[in-house]
């Protein structure tokens, strides 16, 4: 353990504010590297990192540390890591007995579905051109607005504009659609 880290430690265990503030400026970020390479979603480890310390904080976790700060951190993370990973495994698990469990039933839809389907489209047809043209790029074909706007030849606010308005159309009309 550095000299740096062992006086933040014993800074820390005396109940020194910034002596947890200077670690966690310290380790976070590469804390958040740590997490991130085992988990791939840079959101997640951030927040698992921050919970890290939040709970070595509220919890004093700190006082039982008797090898150094930074190897104490990183099992931390990596064991924290393992516990993600294994419930998402164990979530996609449930996931996979659930929809197996269903009985998918490939039929044509009923007449009532058919009916639906085309009262639909009655009303997205309504739509003037561009509107509908913008809404079917970017929600259905699922266009960022950018592109969207160079295969309409528009500017992104306009994009954005004729979204806005297919979208609170759309609302208004299937609000009394049933």
């Amino acid at each position: 353990m550095t000299d740096e880290d062992q006086i933040l430690l014993s800074q820390l265990k005396s109940g020194d504010y910034s002596a947890y503030e200077l670690i966690f400026k310290k380790y976070y970020k590469v804390l958040s590297v740590k997490a991130y390479f085992m988990l791939e979603d840079d959101m997640e480890a951030e927040d698992l990192v921050q919970n890290l310390f939040i709970s070595i904080w509220q919890k004093e976790h700190f006082l039982s540390i008797n090898t150094s700060i930074k190897a104490y951190l990183m099992r931390s993370v990596h064991n924290q890591c393992l516990t993600k990973l294994r419930d998402r495994k164990t979530l996609l698990r449930r996931m996979d007995r659930y929809s197996a469990s269903q009985t998918w039933i490939a039929e044509e839809p009923e007449d009532g579905q058919q009916e639906y389907d085309a009262k639909l489209d009655l009303i997205f047809n309504q739509l003037p051109v561009q509107r509908r043209k913008a809404f079917k790029l970017v929600y259905l074909e699922d266009k960022k607005y950018k592109e969207a706007a160079e295969e309409m030849g528009v500017s992104v606010n306009s994009i954005k504009t004729h979204l806005k308005l297919a979208v609170k159309a759309l609302q208004q009309k299937l609000i009394n659609f049933k």
